[in-house]
């Protein structure tokens, strides 16, 4: 049966999300609670969630794979009202503690308080000749965030709005598309000054030399109060938001590869999956005349619609960088880390002031050689862990794994195996010369790489953040929650910024987009109105 006819006799939508990240749940929400629609989430994987699913082993561990802390989400603020209202407030949150994080330097390690004004005076002791260019960072990065809010927000104005507005895009814009080592060596002398500002690059991916000074300003003001994680793990956020979906009619189905989004007279009609469930497969066609992607610019534009409908940006898309992708160590101990001293907090460790020589270097990995890792304690900000886990996690590229790309997950050889344990040795002794007595207490471990990352995602290059966050990025138009096709809409990290808040804002656009004009507003009165309730 040709796609066309099994289009004729598919189920009816009246939206599908593809990919169930936080982006295309919120979407999904959001619609389903303002416009009663009966709304489809197809997801590849065989459980919810995306970025913010969990998984086990040995019935007992349980890890992450991309939330690791969430900031902006204090009792009130604009974010942690959002996500109520996406999840019914079902979701709980853990305050990590203060310091939340701490920066591990060869001469020198420095905790972040909660609070950004002794974060700022901190800062002001330490480097006493530096103490007007500190005040003005923390105006430029509050100011240079506010920018990129009203600079999304535009774009999910329909286009002759857009046109209109498009001098509101331009106030406040400042330093944003700078890039951030340009900001910084600008602006300060101190080579340890600017490390400490720089540690939480990993959270954005990129290195100062090639990020937008727009997406540090947004990543270091998102933890500005400090930082939260969801009691029960992240796997309770996509288990919160299902019933609202299903509530109104709505389904999220697991295991569901989407292979093109189907278009008819100009417009979205529906897509064509393909379930895979082991060796079973099967063919399945779904009709809707809206169709909202949280797949990623990439796979949206350039594999799921068919090559005749026109994209004017086809090929400024398929040369765009892709962000960078990482090999994560999970692992489970025998004991409470905090005999150790640990307390929940998060640690950056590097073994270099210079972040853009580290990343240089980031191909070592292979041969077990690290110069900077995350290391993250799952356990220790949930109260609710059954037992005690940590995962470590730094940069790689993508291309020295890819021989394998065409095996089976868990059955790539011993060669890769090998590659595996190697990696995974040198995280942990990395780890051990700066934080000693982890490694003793480890008894179980599992790596992951690039693979594991386009195998569960289908991201281009095992990316964990979608398009690289460079200057260029924030200056394309046509990159938002809009496209050229009519009834398609883009949600999650390439609609906004990557990470979960950056995701959800996606969402949040996305549904605004599909909303009655003028959306946005719309949307956020309800949303006053939900928390008045």
């Amino acid at each position: 049966m040709t796609a066309e006819a099994q289009a004729m006799d598919g189920e009816e939508w009246d939206a599908i999300v593809i990919g169930s990240g936080i982006g295309g749940l919120a979407t999904a929400s959001i619609v389903a609670q303002l416009k009663n629609w009966r709304v489809l989430v197809l997801e590849r994987h065989f459980k919810a969630g995306g970025f913010t699913h969990a998984f086990r082993r040995e019935g007992k561990f349980r890890w992450d794979v991309g939330v690791h802390y969430i900031g902006g989400l204090q009792p009130g603020s604009m974010l942690r009202e959002i996500f109520d209202w996406i999840s019914g407030g079902a979701v709980q949150w853990q305050k990590m503690p203060d310091p939340f994080e701490k920066f591990i330097y060869p001469e020198f390690t420095f905790a972040i308080p909660d609070d950004p004004a002794e974060f700022q005076a901190l800062l002001e002791q330490q480097f006493t000749g530096e103490r007007g260019a500190i005040a003005a960072y923390f105006q430029d990065v509050r100011q240079t965030a506010s920018w990129f809010g009203r600079h999304v927000s535009l774009k999910a104005l329909p286009a002759a709005l857009q046109r209109v507005a498009g001098l509101l895009k331009l106030i406040g814009r400042g330093h944003a598309l700078m890039t951030t080592r340009e900001y910084m060596e600008s602006n300060f002398r101190d080579p340890k000054l600017r490390a400490i500002l720089l540690s939480q690059w990993g959270d954005y991916g990129l290195p100062p030399a090639e990020s937008a000074f727009v997406i540090h300003a947004l990543i270091a003001t998102h933890y500005f109060g400090g930082a939260y994680y969801p009691i029960g793990g992240a796997g309770t956020i996509a288990a919160s938001i299902e019933p609202i979906i299903q509530d109104h009619g709505g389904s999220i189905r697991l295991n569901h590869h989407v292979e093109e989004i189907l278009i008819e007279n100009g417009r979205v009609c529906g897509v064509r999956s393909r379930k895979i469930v082991g060796e079973r497969q099967s063919e399945h066609t779904f009709r809707a005349p809206r169709v909202i992607s949280d797949a990623g610019a990439y796979n949206t534009f350039l594999r799921l619609l068919p090559p005749a409908v026109e994209i004017p940006f086809r090929s400024a898309l398929a040369e765009l960088r892709q962000g960078v992708s990482c090999v994560t160590l999970y692992l489970g101990f025998d004991e409470d880390p905090r005999r150790l001293g640990f307390q929940g907090e998060n640690y950056w460790i590097y073994d270099d002031y210079d972040h853009d020589a580290i990343f240089s270097r980031r191909q070592d990995v292979l041969q077990g050689k690290i110069s900077a890792a995350y290391l993250s304690f799952p356990s220790l900000k949930d109260p609710m862990a059954q037992a005690h886990t940590a995962e470590i996690i730094t940069f790689c590229d993508y291309a020295p794994f890819q021989a394998w790309s065409g095996e089976a997950w868990k059955n790539r050889g011993a060669e890769y195996e090998a590659l595996k344990q190697r990696i995974a040795d040198g995280l942990l002794d990395f780890v051990e010369r700066h934080l000693p007595g982890l490694k003793s207490r480890v008894v179980y471990q599992e790596l992951s790489t690039p693979l594991s990352n386009e195998y569960f995602t289908a991201h281009p290059q095992g990316s964990i953040y979608g398009l690289a966050c460079t200057p260029e990025r924030f200056q394309l138009e046509w990159l938002g929650v809009r496209t050229p096709v009519q009834g398609l809409y883009l949600t999650g990290a390439d609609a906004s910024s990557p990470g979960v808040a950056g995701a959800l804002m996606g969402g949040v656009m996305s549904a605004a987009a599909l909303l009655d004009f003028p959306g946005v507003l719309r949307l956020f009165k309800e949303l006053k109105n939900a928390r008045a309730n």
